[in-house]
């Protein structure tokens, strides 16, 4: 009888396990690990030919990093791309469908061929505009990447100048900041009628009063020398709690560029380096 009930539990055991669904040992990995690495390019651009015969090539990758290079072998590197660029960058891919745009001039000896790719998550389908500045923005990275390979031994100084200038201001050193600047005052003035010439006591009221936002610069970038020999540097802008300073339309309009770099000269004169321009105004 006992032998009967152990060959009846066997089998009702033995029917279970064999309904039972089998064990997938294999498991996939997540899909962010998937389709979204550190290596996944973004974009991918590429200029060829032209009278100044381009062969640039610029792929901008999910991390911010980018590679820039050229078909002469003298321009291979891989750059981070500024928070201001990288805001730029995943605006236009979570608004934008995929792009896959090739255009080229008409069949001459010195045609020019651009080339453009971007991976778009979005809805929006890109036009000719919004094409144009993208191709524009990678365009910009080639010649970072180019600036950043031919420095002259006047950018460090320059800079160091600037960096100067523009802490002293964000600091309240408005003695320095004054000391640092050899630029135009006359709009200083026009603010502050009732101040005389005390260029310190000008900056003071117009960081703290007029709207000039005098902030810590985020980042830096070189851009080369303009046609009088004055340095130029384009710069970014840290709020208070450390996000990119974003400039948007003037005047309380609505629509408008909005701006996150900004161009400043710096000039050597006998005594030193100068800063020829004031930081961002927000009235």
């Amino acid at each position: 009888m006992k032998t009967y009930k152990i060959h009846v539990l066997l089998i009702v055991f033995l029917a279970l396990t064999a309904c039972a669904p089998a064990l997938n040992t294999e498991e996939e990995p997540p899909e962010s690990i998937v389709t979204k690495t550190a290596d996944t390019s973004v974009l991918t651009w590429e200029r060829t030919g032209g009278i100044a015969g381009f062969c640039d090539k610029v792929i901008i990758y999910l991390d911010g990093s980018a590679d820039v290079s050229n078909c002469k072998g003298d321009v291979k590197v891989r750059i981070q791309l500024t928070q201001g660029q990288r805001v730029k960058m995943e605006g236009w891919l979570s608004t934008l469908k995929p792009i896959e745009f090739t255009q080229s001039d008409p069949a001459v000896a010195d045609a020019m061929t651009i080339s453009l790719s971007l991976a778009g998550k979005g809805s929006q389908k890109a036009d000719e505009e919004t094409i144009r500045l993208i191709s524009e923005f990678a365009a910009d990275i080639a010649y970072q990447a180019e600036m950043d390979r031919n420095l002259p031994p006047e950018k460090v100084l320059a800079e160091q100048v600037l960096r100067e200038y523009l802490s002293a201001l964000n600091q309240g050193d408005y003695i320095l900041g004054a000391k640092l600047y050899g630029g135009d005052a006359e709009i200083l003035r026009t603010w502050n009628p009732d101040i005389p010439d005390d260029l310190p006591a000008l900056f003071e009221r117009a960081c703290t009063q007029n709207g000039l936002v005098c902030m810590n610069p985020l980042s830096i970038a070189y851009r080369g020398v303009d046609e009088f020999g004055n340095q130029l540097f384009q710069v970014e802008f840290s709020n208070p709690d450390g996000s990119l300073f974003q400039q948007g339309p003037c005047c309380g309009e609505e629509e408008g560029p909005v701006i996150t770099n900004f161009l400043f000269r710096v000039q050597k004169t006998e005594v030193g380096y100068v800063v020829l321009d004031l930081p961002p105004y927000v009235p």
